[in-house]
């Protein structure tokens, strides 16, 4: 890898409030029964400069430095889950199991080192506000099983590992 762009990298991310040297991504599994919550792309931009929109994906993103509060690496999950689950499906993160599964991805293309997890939250686990009713209703977010996972147009190789390995743990 080019270690002037990998420098590059962790300046921007340092711009963005991202952790530098790695991107560091967080993405929950959230499952109402045998149905799982996912998320349609609709920002062009990403981390890999390409127009991702119109694919789906689990809800999650970013690790920011604001997340990681002191307390332990399972507080900074949680805390990022829990911004990015109201952002983009509207919904409360109550709890997550003390003993996380993490499942890892990672993307290593193009001066990028990106890290990312996926963990599972129990539908028990949240709270719907009005903005998620919104975002279902509009179609911006919807809940599939398993099998209907596998044939959606998923934002990236990785992604598709994420949403359907973490489907199989659930």
């Amino acid at each position: 890898m080019d270690t002037e762009k990998i420098i590059e990298n962790c300046k921007k991310n340092l711009d963005r409030g991202r952790t530098p040297a790695t991107g560091i991504g967080v993405f929950v599994c959230v499952q109402e029964g045998e149905n799982f919550l996912m998320r349609l792309r609709t920002e062009k931009d990403s981390i890999t400069g390409q127009d991702l929109s119109g694919n789906w994906e689990l809800i999650g993103g970013g690790v920011e430095l604001q997340d990681f509060d002191g307390r332990d690496y399972q507080s900074a999950i949680f805390n990022a889950l829990k911004r990015e689950l109201m952002e983009e499906a509207g919904i409360k993160l109550l709890f997550l199991d003390p003993t996380l599964l993490l499942i890892p991805a990672w993307h290593g293309k193009n001066g990028l080192i990106d890290l990312a997890f996926v963990v599972k939250a129990s539908w028990n686990n949240v709270k719907e506000t009005p903005k998620f009713h919104e975002l279902l209703a509009e179609g911006k977010i919807k809940f599939f099983t398993s099998r209907e996972i596998t044939d959606l147009n998923i934002i990236s190789p990785r992604m598709r590992f994420m949403a359907i390995e973490q489907a199989h743990f659930c």
